[in-house]
């Protein structure tokens, strides 16, 4: 599987046959951006959704979403989909829940929004986890989903990485890593968001690494010898990210997206290992100390005052953001 979602990202796979399955993909993929799904009439949904399989800054968005959304006064709920994990009933997740029960992105929300009085809700299926989640609050963010039937959202964002945002090789499987095609992801969003450090929609910052309660700035890390442990489907970002930091692990230990590593994976000599929050709850014992890197989201004004409704855009100024996303495509 790792090396299958390596291959995608970088668009390995080509020629005439790749070419028939990629157009099959195409069809099907595009249909399935829009969920089934009933939504309850009093309360404004906004989902989110991403552009790429994995990599595009889907569940950091929708946390961001969710956080600026309660900063404004809304009760707000936040979705999340048990991917890998059985949560066995409709349940609000803990900081402190068992990964195999409600999954690896369900407890990273938790734990990020749990001081905003941010409800995080998983449930065996999206629909039961909507009717539990709404219950008794204004908004809720759908993680995982950018469009939904017969009632539409209230506000669909599309996640795209800010440097690439339609992946390294522009096309959906098995020729590229898209989730479906430009055009349909594009139609099926109210707003394109691009999720970068350099940004104008919303922006990534971090000040380093967390090793326990102590935060390591991006200066005390440069000098020592630094290991990344990853368990994403597309760790390209990530380490460019870390690039921009100077930082060049002198180690990397992969495992697949949403899986834990092996437990031999982390046994290079260095000073530190460093890992997201989502990889770090798939990382076995280590030698060296762990250090989770420091990330968070920010909305920008404009995405801001388009969650709170002060800002609605017309279907022309719609059309207008699909036709330059699709020019810049092309």
């Amino acid at each position: 599987m790792l090396s299958v979602a390596r291959s995608l990202e970088e668009g390995r796979y080509q020629g005439t046959i790749a070419r028939c399955l990629s157009r099959a993909w195409g069809e099907v993929s595009a249909r399935a951006l829009v969920r089934l799904l009933a939504l309850p009439d009093a309360v404004r949904v906004v989902a989110v959704g991403g552009a790429t399989l994995g990599g595009s800054g889907k569940t950091p968005l929708a946390i961001a979403c969710a956080r600026e959304l309660a900063r404004q006064g809304a009760r707000v709920a936040f979705v999340g989909h048990a991917y890998r994990a059985h949560p066995g009933r409709a349940r609000f997740v803990s900081p402190d829940d068992a990964l195999d029960e409600v999954g690896d992105e369900a407890l990273v929300a938790a734990r990020a929004l749990e001081a905003h009085g941010v409800r995080v809700v998983v449930a065996r299926s999206r629909a039961v986890a909507v009717e539990l989640a709404a219950r008794g609050v204004d908004v809720l963010v759908l993680d995982g989903v950018l469009q939904t039937a017969p009632r539409r959202a209230s506000l669909s964002l599309l996640a795209v990485d800010a440097e690439e945002p339609w992946g390294r090789a522009e096309a959906v499987p098995p020729r590229g890593d898209l989730r479906a095609p430009v055009a349909a992801l594009v139609a099926a969003a109210d707003l394109v968001v691009r999720v970068g450090e350099d940004s104008a929609d919303a922006r990534v910052t971090s000040d380093g690494a967390r090793l326990g309660d102590t935060l390591l700035s991006w200066e005390a890390l440069r000098p020592l010898r630094l290991g990344l442990a990853c368990a994403l489907g597309r760790p390209r970002r990530l380490l460019r990210s870390l690039a921009r930091h100077g930082i060049t692990p002198v180690a990397t230990a992969l495992g697949a997206d949403h899986a834990p590593l092996a437990a031999g994976a982390l046994q290079h000599p260095v000073d530190l290992w460093l890992a997201t929050a989502k990889c770090a709850l798939h990382m076995p014992r280590t030698r060296a100390p762990l250090a989770t890197l420091d990330h968070e989201v920010v909305c920008s004004r404009t995405l801001s005052a388009r969650l709170s409704g002060r800002l609605d855009a017309s279907p022309a100024l719609t059309r207008v953001v699909a036709s330059n996303n699709l020019k810049s495509h092309e």
